[in-house]
C-alpha cells in the first residue's frame, strides 16, 4: 500500500555540485539569450562567446605544455635515481 505521499528528486539548483551549478548557469544564458530581438545583440553575444572559447582553448594548450614539461622532468628525475 502506497501513502500516497508524492517524492520528487531534488533538483540540481538544490545540488551542492559544481558541475550542477555550471549546467545551471548555461540553462540562464540560453534563457537570456532567446530574449534577444535585434541581430546585432546577438552576434554581440556570439563574439563574446567565440572570446571565451578562445581563451577556454589557449589555457588547455598552455595547461598541456606545462603538464608535458612537468611529466618529462619527472621522468627525468626517476632515471636519476
Amino acid at each position: 500500500m502506497t501513502s500516497g505521499i508524492l517524492t520528487y528528486n531534488i533538483p540540481d539548483m538544490f545540488n551542492n555540485n559544481e558541475r550542477d551549478k555550471m549546467s545551471n548557469l548555461k540553462i540562464d544564458i540560453i534563457k537570456k539569450v532567446m530574449m534577444l530581438d535585434t541581430r546585432q545583440e546577438l552576434q554581440n553575444v556570439l563574439d563574446v562567446v567565440g572570446n571565451s572559447i578562445s581563451r577556454e582553448l589557449d589555457n588547455d594548450e598552455k595547461d598541456q605544455k606545462e603538464f608535458a614539461k612537468w611529466k618529462e622532468e619527472r621522468g627525468k628525475d626517476e632515471i636519476t635515481f
